[in-house]
């Protein structure tokens, strides 16, 4: 039951309704407990976000330390293959050498010997090349092609 307490202005004809207070006592009562359940749900949605937060950043750190070991793998496979290239390239510098003193070697002993017989190339042991095992103009391939 709602009971209301009327006033009167001095001019006489305006009446406001004024709720007794039990019932003003009543509706704080009520927004208080509204408020205090809000509050606890931004609370547990605040406390549920910091939870997401953390098993976020959990799982970044986790994939930041397995992206740094296969960084480190890939640098240390990398420094390997370098290192294999530089012996690489010293072998290739080494034999390169030893094909051109070996390549002036057999020409000056060509040379003398060409002096002596008529025979250049077989004199140097050069061998005269073979004809192709395909025959391009027919496309067969010849097996029975006689070394000559």
């Amino acid at each position: 039951m709602v009971s209301t307490v009327t006033t009167s202005s001095s001019a006489g004809s305006d009446q406001v309704p004024v709720p007794a207070p039990a019932v003003v006592e009543e509706r704080k009562r009520r927004r208080k407990e509204s408020n205090r359940l809000s509050a606890q749900r931004s609370r547990a949605r605040k406390q549920q976000q910091l939870d997401d937060l953390a098993a976020q950043v959990a799982e970044l750190r986790a994939r930041n330390g397995a992206m740094a070991l296969a960084a480190s793998e890939a640098a240390r496979r990398c420094a390997a293959v370098q290192a294999q290239n530089d012996l690489l390239r010293a072998r290739c510098l080494e034999l390169s050498a030893r094909l051109e003193s070996l390549t002036e070697l057999a020409q000056y002993y060509c040379l003398d010997d060409a002096a002596a017989t008529t025979t250049f190339p077989a004199a140097c042991g050069f061998v005269t090349p073979q004809p192709p095992l395909l025959d391009v103009a027919t496309m067969h391939c010849n097996y029975y092609q006689s070394s000559s």
